[in-house]
C-alpha cells in the first residue's frame, strides 16, 4: 500500500471519528479510537525504516504510546468506565512526552536552537506551566495532584524542546512540527480545563481535533527532519 494511502486512510477515519465521537456510537468509539495513531505510526515507520537515528527511533515510540494512551484515556468513558483509565492513560501519554522531548534533545546541533541562544524565550512556556496548575489545582483531586503536575511539566518540556527547532531546520518543517506540538499542548489544555474546572462545551470535538491534527503535523514533519545526520 502507498504511505500516500495509509496518510489518506487515518485523515479519513479521523474524520469518522469526530463524528461517532459527536453521535456517542460507542462500538465504532472502541473500534476506531485505537487505529488512529497506529496507522500514523505505521505510516511513519515505513516512511522512515531505513533510518537508524534516535530522533526517528524515539519519535517513532512516543507514536506507539500514544496508541496505549487513547486505548487507556477511552476506557474512562467506554468499555469498563473506571477511574483508573485515566492515571493510567496519563502515564502512558506521559511517556509518550518524554520520548518526543528525547528526540527532539537528540537532533544535531542543538547548542544552536533558539532556545540556547536566548533562552529568556522558555519563560514563556514555564509562564504557561505556572498559569494552567494554579488555575486548575483547587480542582485537582489530591491523590491526582502529582501526576497532573508531573505531565504538565513534561508536555512543557516537549514544547521548549520543539521551539529549540528554530534555526536548525528549513522554516516550514519548523512551523508544521512546532504547529503540531502546540496543538498537542491545546489538545491537553482543553481536556485538563473540561476535567478539573468548568465543563466546555463542545469539548470532546474540540480535543480530539486538535489532538489529531497535532499527531499528523508531529509525524508527517518528524518525518521530513533530515534524520540522516542524526548521531
Amino acid at each position: 500500500m502507498p504511505n500516500r494511502i495509509l496518510l489518506l486512510f487515518y485523515v479519513l477515519l479521523s474524520v469518522v471519528h469526530l463524528g461517532v465521537e459527536e453521535l456517542q456510537i460507542e462500538w465504532l468509539i472502541l473500534l476506531t479510537k485505537p487505529l488512529l495513531v497506529s496507522i500514523l505510526a505505521f505510516w511513519f515507520w515505513r516512511t522512515t525504516g531505513n533510518n537508524t537515528s534516535r530522533f526517528s527511533k524515539f519519535l517513532l515510540l512516543g507514536l506507539a504510546f500514544s496508541v496505549g494512551g487513547d486505548t487507556l484515556l477511552m476506557f474512562v468513558e467506554h468499555g469498563p468506565r473506571l477511574e483508573v483509565f485515566f492515571l493510567l492513560g496519563l502515564g502512558s501519554f506521559l511517556l509518550a512526552q518524554l520520548c518526543y522531548t528525547y528526540a527532539l534533545w537528540t537532533y544535531p546541533k542543538v547548542r544552536e536552537g533558539i532556545i540556547f541562544r536566548k533562552p529568556w524565550i522558555a519563560i514563556l512556556f514555564l509562564g504557561y506551566l505556572v498559569w494552567i496548575l494554579t488555575t486548575l489545582w483547587a480542582g485537582i483531586p489530591g491523590p491526582m495532584r502529582l501526576p497532573v503536575g508531573v505531565y504538565a511539566t513534561a508536555i512543557v518540556a516537549m514544547a521548549i524542546a520543539a521551539a529549540n527547532l528554530y534555526g536548525r531546520t528549513s522554516s516550514n518543517i519548523f512551523w508544521g512540527f512546532f504547529g503540531g506540538v502546540l496543538l498537542f499542548v491545546l489538545s491537553d489544555t482543553l481536556i485538563a480545563l473540561n476535567k478539573f474546572g468548568e465543563p466546555i462545551a463542545g469539548a470532546r470535538f474540540a480535543i480530539m481535533f486538535t489532538y489529531l491534527l497535532a499527531q499528523y503535523l508531529i509525524a508527517v514533519y518528524g518525518s521530513r527532519l533530515p534524520l540522516t545526520t542524526n548521531s
